[in-house]
């Protein structure tokens, strides 16, 4: 049982109001049964008030007496805590408002006392309101961070297996009014694991307009596999003479058949396995009752463990079920823990929920003009690059590595089946599927039924090349688009095909990638590029050597990429005509539509970019990203640009690249620095790939400390401090401190929550 299932919290049912400073009459807390039926449905609500200590502090408290029954109230020095059980079920829960001190003297007792009372709640519980303590660094704006109370905060939640709710739209919840203010939050919503939903997660945002959704998409069930006949009925379906112009259409056409198929027979099925649940329940539960009185005779005891046998294999449904929605692969691997999944698949489907999202012109709610603007903005940032005045010289190729006729043989032969089935066996479990709704694991278990059709298609594939951008946030309580991650979830059917190219380039990407990228290359690793920003530091540290480091901060990089650019890129390193033909059908010839909390908008094509999501596309990037190392070494052989630790490098160390997430090392030259500047901002021009030079980061090292105001000027940047993160890693010319790990620990610490290992097995608690 949950706290709320089956209906949404959209009116307000339980108001908790903190006044932080009041005045003089609310600070007498005389508060008139009038102006309380002022609040919204204050008529019908049983309020309860804990005064404020001087000026501040104090909560008031209520629930909506038509829908709630109040048996008990509990009120400490910080706390109000009502027993509460729902008029329409009974069903018995906690409901607290909190209100922590915000001096440091008084929040040990504030803990002491959020223990004591979490001791005596043994009833789900949820608890609301104004902690005023931090739980990590990313909840203050400024580097001004003390882990005790977050530490002690942490220990208290984890100690009780509380679950935060994340916010939606804001990601602090207050602030100072200074010029420069600080921002923290502050007030937070936990909640016992006890009163999270199996079925529909509790929405605790009251402003947040409802949206029911248009019917769903098809999505294919991993669960299907274990029914009876589900193999041999999918296959006959596939096996029908089907009419087409060509191979893709008959594809699509079948394709399109087992859909249609799969959703009546679902539909129908699932209402026969839930009767056949109950109906095994109600045999089970009255078997266990004789036997708790008499002796089971032997056809009964057949029977009972018959139906246990059944309810098991129903059961089993269920927790593949959620082990999809989870996007985690432990009932696989054996972790049969249901109640985990449900919260796991809970968890995601709210935090990718868009309620509303923040805008020059304002707030912008609603399902359709959510999806009207997110829809724009995809296609504005997609659309036309800007046109670029300056281009490459094809011709200076001299100091490229090429590709050689061998390989560009290699690379554009025919797809063999073995090929083809490695690339669908490659494919990870539980992937999201694409617009057709048909996954990896579809084409994995029905290889032998799909294969010939799959083998007859010929390049290009411009009517199985659509994709479906999911918007993923990057920050916790994300609230403007620019912190939403475009994941477009290509057809698997397309897939297969770019996979397949994708082994083939990775087989050659090692020669026509510098050493200095160590992003999705076979045979490097993410490690190298750390070891030497930290070596390289290190040592300009200990020999006192002078010179600049610039970490570069690259704005949407794979969807800014100018596409004529890569295929410029690509003659240059010598890249046959024929392949590069191919990318353009994978990279142009398709359509993207934008889902919007479940509901998929308008296709539109594509004019730049490279989509997040596509296989080919990081080794894509990191052939445009290449050209930016081939020329700053060019102008390091003209003497342009200097690199640093030339004793330990030939020619010195001018950069290192993870994909997008670049360091530029620099001589302290301010006339070469500008030298940089300039090839950067050309580089900018020609690749389409925006710097944005506020977020990148100055260091500097030796004499170059004495310019550090001339070299934040020149590139515009900030001043980097020690230890500079690199790769989620923090790294210092010095010993590391404790605290200087905290990040690393936060991320174990969320990873290792304790509500999560309250519903795992011991086995998946292991793995965890």
């Amino acid at each position: 049982m949950a706290l709320v299932t089956g209906h949404r919290l959209f009116e307000v049912k339980f108001p908790s109001l903190r006044r932080g400073k009041m005045n003089d009459n609310l600070g007498t807390m005389v508060m008139s049964r009038s102006n309380l039926a002022r609040l919204p449905g204050g008529a019908d609500f049983v309020w309860h008030c804990l005064p404020p200590r001087g000026r501040s502090g104090g909560i008031l408290l209520g629930i909506n007496a038509d829908s709630f029954k109040l048996s008990l109230i509990v009120e400490g020095e910080f706390f109000v805590k009502f027993h509460l059980s729902n008029k329409s079920d009974n069903f018995k829960w906690i409901l607290m408002a909190v209100y922590g001190p915000a001096q440091d003297d008084f929040k040990t007792a504030f803990l002491a006392e959020l223990v004591r009372t979490c001791q005596n709640n043994f009833l789900p519980t949820i608890i609301g309101g104004d902690f005023n303590i931090m739980r990590s660094r990313k909840e203050k704006n400024n580097n001004k961070f003390s882990d005790r109370w977050p530490f002690l905060f942490n220990a208290v939640i984890d100690s009780f297996d509380l679950r935060e709710i994340d916010l939606t739209g804001r990601q602090f919840t207050w602030a100072n009014f200074l010029p420069v203010p600080t921002y923290k939050k502050l007030d937070r919503v936990l909640m016992t694991t006890e009163g999270v939903s199996d079925h529909t997660p509790l929405l605790l945002d009251t402003n947040s307009p409802a949206y029911h959704g248009k019917p769903k998409q098809f999505k294919f069930e991993l669960s299907w596999f274990s029914r009876e006949d589900f193999y041999d009925k999918v296959a006959e379906i596939w096996n029908k003479p089907i009419r087409g112009n060509n191979s893709v259409q008959r594809w699509n056409h079948k394709l399109g058949a087992v859909r249609r198929f799969l959703r009546g027979w679902a539909n129908h099925t699932n209402r026969v396995y839930k009767q056949k649940k109950t109906d095994l329940q109600a045999e089970i539960n009255e078997l266990d009752i004789a036997a708790e009185s008499r002796d089971l005779t032997d056809l009964e005891r057949e029977h009972l463990g018959h139906a246990q046998d059944q309810l098991a294999s129903l059961l089993r449904e269920e927790e593949i079920k959620y082990y999809q929605r989870a996007k985690v692969k432990d009932v696989l691997l054996g972790d049969n823990n249901t109640r985990y999944f449900q919260l796991i698949a809970n968890g995601k489907h709210r935090k990718k929920r868009i309620y509303s999202l923040d805008h020059e012109d304002g707030k912008i709610e609603g399902q359709e003009n959510l999806k009207g603007y997110i829809t724009k903005f995809y296609k504005e940032l997609f659309g036309e690059p800007d046109e670029s005045l300056l281009t490459l010289n094809e011709e200076e190729i001299d100091d490229i590595q090429r590709v050689s006729v061998t390989e560009n043989a290699l690379l554009t032969g025919i797809f063999t089946e073995d090929e083809i089935k490695e690339a669908v066996f490659q494919m990870e479990h539980n992937e999201a599927p694409g617009s057709d709704g048909f996954p990896a694991e579809f084409y994995q278990k029905f290889w032998d039924v799909i294969k010939g059709d799959l083998l007859c298609m010929d390049l290009p594939l411009f009517s199985l090349n659509f994709g479906v951008i999911t918007l993923i946030p990057k920050v916790q309580e994300a609230n403007v688009i620019q912190k939403f991650r475009p994941i477009c979830l290509l057809n698997v059917s397309f897939k297969i095909f770019t996979k397949v190219a994708t082994i083939r380039l990775n087989r050659i990407a090692d020669k026509v990638v510098s050493p200095t990228q160590t992003a999705f290359m076979r045979g490097r690793n993410i490690l190298e590029g750390v070891v030497i920003l930290h070596e390289t530091i290190h040592e300009m540290h200990r020999k006192r050597l002078n010179g600049v480091i610039l970490k570069i901060d690259f704005e949407k990089a794979y969807d800014k990429v100018k596409r004529p650019f890569l295929f410029q890129t690509l003659r240059m390193k010598g890249f046959s005509s024929k392949w590069i033909s191919w990318v353009k059908s994978f990279i142009m010839g398709g359509s993207v539509a934008v889902n919007v909390n479940d509901d998929v908008g308008k296709f539109f094509q594509t004019k730049k970019g490279l989509r997040q999501g596509d296989p080919l596309s990081p080794l894509l990037f990191n052939i445009v990203a290449d050209m930016l190392a081939i020329l700053i070494n060019r102008a390091k052989e003209h003497g342009q640009v200097s690199g640093v630790v030339p004793h330990l490098i030939d020619g010195g160390l001018s950069i290192l690249q993870y994909a997008d997430d670049t360091i530029i090392f620099m001589e302290n030259d301010l006339e070469k620095a500008r030298n940089m500047k300039l090839l950067l901002c050309a580089f900018e021009q020609v690749s389409g790939l925006k710097i944005n030079f506020h977020k990148s980061e100055i260091l500097c090292f030796g004499n170059a400390r004495d310019s550090l105001e001339s070299y934040l000027e020149l590139f515009g940047c900030k001043q980097g401090d020690f230890p500079i993160k690199y790769l989620g890693m923090p790294i210092h010319f010095k010993k590391l401190r404790n605290s200087d790990w905290n990040i690393v620990e936060e991320r174990v610490q969320k990873r290792l929550a304790s509500w999560k290992g309250k519903h795992l097995s011991i086995g998946g608690r292991l793995r965890h």
